[in-house]
C-alpha cells in the first residue's frame, strides 16, 4: 500500500510537473519568510542570554592593591541589598568570564596578560541592578584603578533587544497563522485541479483508501520539500541580512525540525479537507 502511493505520488508530479513545482515554490517562499523571522526571534533571545545578568561592575585593582584591605570591601559590598555576588578574580579567572561571555576562547586567550588585571566583579540580584553607594564604596576604595558600571548602557541595550525579540515574535505568529491559512488553502486548490482525475479513478472502482494514500502522500512530499527549501532560504536571507545590518541571527536545527513540521501539516490538512469535499461531490454527482 505504501509503495503503491508513493508510486502514484510520483506519477502525479510527472503528469503536471509545473503545477506541482508551483506549489512547492509558493510553500517554499512562505515558509522561508517565517523562517528568516524566527532566526531573528532566536539571534535577539541569544543576545539576551548573553546580555545576563544585567548592570555588573566590575572595579579594576592597581598592581599595588593590597588583599588584607579587600578582604573588608567584600564583606562590605556583600552586605548591601542590591549586591548578590561581590567576589575577587584573579587575570585567569577574568580571561574565563571573558571567554564566556564572548563565547569565543580563541579570541580571549589572544588579549594580553597587562590588560587583564585583578578585579572585583559585583553582581546584582536577578532583573536589577547595583545600586550607586556599592559604585560609591568602590570609588573610594584604595587600590581601585578604574570602574566599569555600565548598567545605563546595559539595561538601553537590553531593553532593545526585547522590543526586537518580541517583535519578532509576534511577526513570526502572525506569519504562522496565515502560513496555515495559506498551506491549507494551496492543498485544496490541488486537489481542486485533480477533480477530474479522482473522477475518473471512482469510475474505475478505486476504494477511498485507494485514493486517500497518493493525495497524502503528495501533500507530505511537498511539505518536506518546502520545509527544507523554506530553511535554506532563511539561512541565505538570515546570513546576507546579517552581514547587512549587522541584526542577530540564529538557525539552528531545531528550526529546521519547525519549518518542515509546519509545511507537512499544513499540506495533510489541505489535501485531506480538498479530498474530502472532492469525494463528496464525486459521490454526490453519481
Amino acid at each position: 500500500m505504501i509503495t503503491w502511493s508513493a508510486q502514484e505520488a510520483l506519477l502525479s508530479f510527472r503528469r503536471r510537473p509545473w503545477i506541482h513545482c508551483g506549489w512547492v515554490i509558493s510553500l517554499t517562499l512562505c515558509l522561508g519568510c517565517i523562517g528568516w523571522v524566527r532566526a531573528h526571534a532566536e539571534g535577539t533571545g541569544e543576545v539576551l542570554r548573553r546580555l545576563e545578568p544585567a548592570g555588573e561592575v566590575w572595579a579594576f585593582l592597581d598592581q599595588n592593591a593590597d588583599d588584607a584591605r579587600l578582604r573588608p570591601l567584600l564583606a562590605r559590598l556583600r552586605a548591601l541589598p542590591s549586591v548578590a555576588h561581590a567576589e575577587l578574580l584573579s587575570p585567569a579567572q577574568v580571561r574565563r568570564r571573558l571567554a564566556a561571555e564572548l563565547r569565543d576562547p580563541e579570541a580571549a586567550a589572544e588579549i594580553p596578560e597587562a590588560l587583564l588585571p585583578r578585579t572585583v566583579h559585583v553582581t546584582p540580584p536577578t532583573r536589577r541592578e547595583v545600586s550607586p553607594a556599592a559604585v560609591a564604596i568602590l570609588r573610594a576604595a584604595p587600590g581601585i584603578e578604574a570602574i566599569d558600571a555600565g548598567a545605563k548602557d546595559m539595561l538601553r541595550s537590553r531593553t532593545r533587544m526585547r522590543q526586537i525579540h518580541l517583535g519578532a515574535h509576534l511577526l513570526s505568529l502572525l506569519l504562522t497563522l496565515t502560513i496555515l491559512l495559506l498551506g491549507i488553502a494551496l492543498g485544496r486548490l490541488m486537489m481542486a485541479l485533480r477533480r477530474d482525475e479522482i473522477a475518473v479513478l471512482r469510475l474505475l472502482g478505486a476504494t477511498k483508501d485507494r485514493l486517500i494514500g497518493p493525495l497524502l502522500t503528495t501533500g507530505i512530499v511537498v511539505g518536506l520539500l518546502a520545509g527544507a527549501g523554506g530553511y535554506g532560504l532563511s539561512v541565505g536571507l538570515g546570513a546576507w541580512m546579517a552581514a547587512a545590518t549587522d541584526l542577530a541571527v540564529a538557525t539552528p536545527p531545531s528550526l529546521a525540525v519547525r519549518l518542515l513540521t509546519l509545511g507537512v501539516l499544513t499540506q495533510v490538512a489541505g489535501c485531506g479537507l480538498g479530498m474530502l469535499s472532492e469525494l463528496q461531490r464525486s459521490e454526490i454527482d453519481e
